[in-house]
């Protein structure tokens, strides 16, 4: 699994792939990369629900109704331990943090490909040092 491939588009109703993320409905497995992650099934319930609509907002009351059930009386705070439990558990730090709140809209899951080849260093003989 070196190389992912974008299924977002692809009908593979069991195979989910947005980014580095690669989620199984079949074996309710997830990798982010060459990784495989530890997650509740409610915390993988919620990732299926972001990695199908990458990009989009997804609103409280969605990832309620669809995680909880419609009639459930859960409360926001709940909602919002589950998604920072499931945060924790996919890494990443903050700024690279593939889940971001969005106020008064919900969550977006934004994941991006790993970055391949040499990271560009600073070049500090151009910085001017300031006493």
């Amino acid at each position: 699994m070196d190389e992912l491939t974008d299924t977002t588009e692809l009908p593979l109703p069991n195979l989910v792939v947005v980014g580095e993320f690669l989620l199984d409905r079949e074996t309710i497995r997830v990798w982010r990369g060459n990784k495989p992650l530890q997650i509740s099934i409610r915390q993988f319930r919620l990732l299926d629900i972001f990695m199908c609509q990458p990009g989009e907002p997804v609103s409280l009351r969605t990832l309620k109704e669809l995680v909880w059930g419609s009639e459930s009386t859960i409360e926001n705070a709940t909602v919002a331990a589950e998604i920072a439990r499931l945060r924790r558990a996919i890494g990443g730090r903050k700024r690279d943090a593939p889940i971001r709140t969005v106020r008064n809209r919900g969550y977006v899951f934004e994941a991006h490909r790993p970055r391949t080849g040499n990271k560009p260093k600073a070049a500090t003989a151009d910085v001017e040092k300031r006493p």
